[in-house]
């Protein structure tokens, strides 16, 4: 008997927890959290306490009560009792928080199989914010990478890289009793690193799969542009290229191909790239994996800024262990205020602060990161804040973005061109439109279990 049970993943974006069964194996594919995970009942200041484990959690019903699973200090305060687990592995496609959020939950003897970028990225966000990246002690952290195959159990795993929003991501094929089973994780064909796609698109088709579990985060029926990330370097070098000041530019710090997309502007416009130690550190984790990346302490086209600290001074001592090593290359608030024309800036909301030192005169701001935060309701407040800022420095907006998501038009390629016997929508509240693209859609309900 083969069968899948979501715990998540289905019919909502993200939250990825989804149990596959397979004789006597157990594996998961991720082991993530939900986007608007206890938003009905926390707020701010209104958290569960850490100490306590999933006691919160299970009251709610927000984290799934599953016997031998979860470790013993978890369950500690719960009505669950703990039991040794019985899960053969954790399979995680990417280090996005809706893919590993709730890893930390599990009981350490469980085996977490991930890409060594993807270890990579959690450990250095795990150092910068412990408190809010920590994917727990786990005794084993197997890694892989593309073109590997490996065993758990008699399940055969062949991991595959695809192109996402940020680096080390990858789809997996895995050979069941039922035959193959494709999980194409999170994915786009629209960047610079299509050919990784493609290339899993090409093995998943070859190995002719009985199931297909495909995401579908833009499976709406309603026609939008798919932005290409070229277009999206193209239009901040246009912004770079016309601003008679100083240009700042928001976008998640793992998202490389955005970084190199602001680099490649920048310094095509003779600017100089500003990040803070945060962002140099995080450059300078991956830049083994990823050779494109310039040498944040070589690269005289980058700065990184120190906010004036404790002494007033810029002393050493202001500063942690891991941001002195880039003290040789600090720019400050007077030097960056002085060259506004030369500099190009990374500014996210909660370094808005800056500006106040800074003084911004005929300055740009890019918003380059999800649309959810301008167009979201959630974020009324945080948006009107940001907007008062740019209103009260007489910085001017703009937005250059483009999805870590494949688009509809994509989606409908990689179906055809894998062409399952059955594809079961994930990671999508457009479910329902798989079915105009494929005869045969099994749609998953959260805590369901499909039996293939």
């Amino acid at each position: 008997m083969t069968s899948l049970t979501f715990y998540g993943g289905a019919n909502e974006i993200g939250g990825n927890k989804i149990l596959l069964q397979d004789k006597d194996a157990r594996v998961y594919l991720d082991f993530g959290q939900s986007f608007d995970f206890g938003q009905d009942y926390f707020y701010e200041y209104l958290q569960p306490r850490a100490a306590h484990g999933l006691e919160v959690y299970f009251e709610f019903d927000l984290v799934p009560q599953v016997p031998k699973l979860y470790s013993r200090s978890m369950l500690e305060r719960t009505e669950l009792k703990y039991e040794t687990p019985d899960v053969d592995g954790v399979l995680i496609t990417h280090s996005h928080s809706d893919h590993v959020n709730h890893l930390s939950f599990l009981d350490e003897s469980i085996p977490i199989h991930m890409g060594h970028g993807t270890h990579r990225i959690l450990d250095a966000y795990h150092k910068l914010y412990p408190g809010l990246v920590d994917i727990g002690e786990h005794e084993q952290v197997n890694h892989f990478k593309s073109g590997d195959s490996f065993n758990i159990k008699h399940l055969e795993v062949q991991p595959v890289h695809v192109e996402h929003s940020i680096p080390g991501a990858y789809g997996f094929i895995i050979h069941t009793s039922k035959g193959p089973i494709v999980y194409t994780g999170d994915l786009r064909l629209h960047g610079p690193q299509s050919s990784m796609t493609l290339e899993f698109i090409k093995k998943a088709a070859e190995c002719r799969p009985y199931a297909l579990l495909c995401e579908g985060t833009r499976m709406s029926s309603e026609p939008h542009k798919n932005h290409t990330e070229q277009e999206v370097e193209q239009k901040i070098d246009s912004i770079i290229q016309d601003s008679k000041g100083i240009v700042f530019c928001y976008f998640s710090m793992s998202n490389i191909d955005r970084f190199m997309s602001v680099y490649r502007a920048t310094v095509k416009n003779g600017r100089r790239l500003v990040v803070d130690t945060k962002f140099a550190y995080i450059l300078d984790q991956m830049k083994d994996k990823i050779p494109v990346l310039p040498d944040v302490m070589t690269d005289d086209n980058i700065h990184v800024y120190f906010k004036l600290a404790k002494s007033g001074t810029y002393s050493e001592k202001d500063y942690g262990v891991y941001e002195r090593a880039y003290l040789s290359k600090k720019i400050t608030h007077d030097e960056v205020s002085k060259h506004q024309k030369e500099l190009v800036m990374h500014m996210g909301f909660n370094k808005l602060v800056e500006l106040v030192y800074i003084q911004p005169e005929n300055a740009d701001y890019i918003y380059s990161s999800s649309e959810h935060f301008l167009e979201g309701e959630d974020n009324e407040n945080e948006r009107t804040v940001l907007e008062n800022w740019m209103k009260h420095f007489g910085v001017k907006f703009h937005k250059a973005h483009c999805s870590g998501h494949a688009s509809r038009e994509d989606l409908e390629h990689l179906i055809r061109e894998i062409n399952p016997d059955i594809v079961i929508p994930i990671h999508t509240q457009e479910a329902q439109e798989f079915t105009k693209i494929h005869s045969k859609v099994k749609i998953p309900k959260k805590g369901q279990t499909i039996d293939l």
